[in-house]
């Protein structure tokens, strides 16, 4: 026999547990929000010595509660909670366990820490650090879909989809970007590139064309170039040789779980990398902020043209060719650059350093990496 139906054709049993639905959160929101406003961050984080919060922890690990855990972030998939923080989803999904289950309280509030001990290790991967449970209880569902999903989130450096990958507080967004704004603004700073150790000798074939210039207008061109050797030295020393399978220390990428991190490293200790020795304070200021945005546009450049590959007509038009000769269809095209927005810069900073390191390293082995010219002011 076929079940009823509402004149939009869905079945009543759904219609009526839909409007019982706020009824029930109702019944429980209060005891519910009230205990998990007494949760603390050591239990969350486990950094606790109380040998029977402990033990109670160690629960979590259990098969039956990480399956638990599991339904919850399905459940926390639904449209509904599309633009919900965590907390606010968390406290209703925690209402109709109360209901349906009959789950104990204590149980729940186990449950409760499980939940954000399971978004806190994914957001430390995310962001290099962990996060307060405050921030934790203001993330967007939105942000944790790939969690929701049991999928781990994945992404490549220049790659469109690296932006689908991030997995980090609000609060700490803008603290990323706002370090991001001091890395390439430095208040103390040299405003051009420049080399402690002096100018680099011009090549012949650069130096020769010089000669047939007037004097004032020789002194600039020559400085100008003077620059572009240091920057492109610079450079090379970065991604060429640094960052080379040959040369980098595997305990350097261990040690620095985002390319924010690796470039707060430098500017903690520039003196131990060889592309800052040597130079002053205000030429390592310029030069780390010179690397930040480079990395940025490097992120964009390769995004570019794999979206551009994707679409179509590219596809086949790129076959067979290097990075400079894609992006120069794409420019004799005016393709244009991709928006550098808050996600797009964020996705280039808070991408693993491991991820960057294998695709410069790619890249070089396969003899197509290229440093985009800087853009224009």
């Amino acid at each position: 026999m076929s079940q009823p139906l509402d004149d939009d054709g869905t079945p009543s049993e759904d219609v009526i547990r839909e409007a019982r639905r706020p009824i029930i959160i109702d019944r429980h929101r209060r005891l519910i929000e009230e205990m998990e406003s007494s949760l603390a961050d050591s239990w969350v984080s486990g950094e606790t010595d109380h040998p029977r919060l402990k033990a109670m922890l160690a629960d979590l690990d259990l098969d039956s509660e990480q399956a638990r855990v599991r339904r919850t972030f399905a459940a926390l998939a639904d449209a509904r909670y599309r633009d919900s923080v965590l907390r606010a989803a968390l406290v209703e999904e925690l209402c109709l366990l109360r209901e349906h289950a009959k789950i104990e309280i204590a149980a729940l509030q186990l449950h409760a820490i499980g939940v954000y001990r399971t978004v806190r290790k994914a957001l430390i991967g995310g962001q290099g650090e962990a996060p307060a449970l405050s921030e934790l209880r203001e993330l967007p569902v939105q942000r944790l879909v790939p969690l929701t999903r049991g999928e781990a989130p994945t992404g490549v450096f220049g790659n469109p989809n690296l932006v689908d990958t991030i997995l980090c507080t609000p609060a700490f967004a803008e603290r990323c970007l706002a370090t991001f704004r001091r890395l390439i603004r430095p208040e103390i700073a040299d405003a051009h590139w420049d080399d402690a150790q002096g100018p680099p000798p011009l090549p012949r074939n650069l130096e020769e064309p010089l000669l047939a210039l007037p004097e004032g207008e020789l002194k600039a061109a020559r400085l100008m170039l003077i620059r572009e050797r240091i920057r492109s030295r610079f450079y090379r020393q970065v991604f060429l040789e640094f960052l080379s399978k040959d040369e980098l220390d595997p305990h350097e990428v261990e040690s620095h779980p985002t390319v924010l991190n690796w470039l707060l490293g430098i500017e903690a200790t520039a003196h131990l990398y060889p592309f800052m020795q040597g130079q002053t304070a205000e030429q390592k200021a310029f030069r780390l902020g010179q690397l930040t945005q480079k990395i940025v546009q490097l992120h964009e450049v390769s995004a570019r043209v794999t979206l551009a590959a994707n679409q179509g007509g590219y596809a086949e038009r790129f076959a067979g060719k290097n990075l400079r000769d894609r992006l120069a269809i794409l420019a004799a095209d005016r393709y244009p650059a991709l928006a550098l927005t808050r996600e797009l810069t964020l996705a280039a900073l808070l991408c693993s350093f491991s991820k960057l390191v294998r695709w410069v390293q790619d890249r070089i082995e396969s003899k197509d990496f290229l440093i985009p010219p800087d853009p224009r002011r």
